[in-house]
């Protein structure tokens, strides 16, 4: 009986902390790298954190269309063991196009759609 005890406590200090991570819905932010009015040449970023596991595909449109070539950074991973990826491309945001991160994960039952705000920037 002792056993069993001292097994239900060190699960629940050392393993339940990471169950948490075993699934995690991860958060999208969009922005662009330089103000919108800025006359620097502008990419748009969308910073996905919290995710796990760690399959996630991000995707970034223009009007609707998949924009094709995009940067992609490394997977990497925080301290509470869910993962962080930074997806960006070449746009300008002065243009009154729409532009959206689309993120597709096993914890999300649809695609989350974020789009870029130039007032919340």
């Amino acid at each position: 009986m002792a056993r069993l005890f001292l097994f239900a406590v060190l699960g629940q200090l050392f393993i339940l902390p990471y169950l948490d991570a075993i699934t995690s819905s991860p958060k999208v932010q969009v922005y662009s790298r330089h103000p919108p009015d800025s006359d620097k040449e502008n990419f748009m970023n969308c910073y996905v954190s919290g995710f796990h596991p760690p399959q996630i595909t991000i995707e970034l449109f223009k009007d609707g269309k998949k924009i094709e070539k995009v940067e992609e950074s490394d997977l990497s991973f925080s301290n509470d063991w869910t993962f962080n990826r930074l997806v960006s491309a070449p746009f300008d945001p002065k243009s009154k196009n729409d532009y959206t991160c689309k993120v597709t994960h096993s914890t999300l039952q649809l695609p989350k759609v974020v789009k870029w705000d130039p007032e919340n920037n």
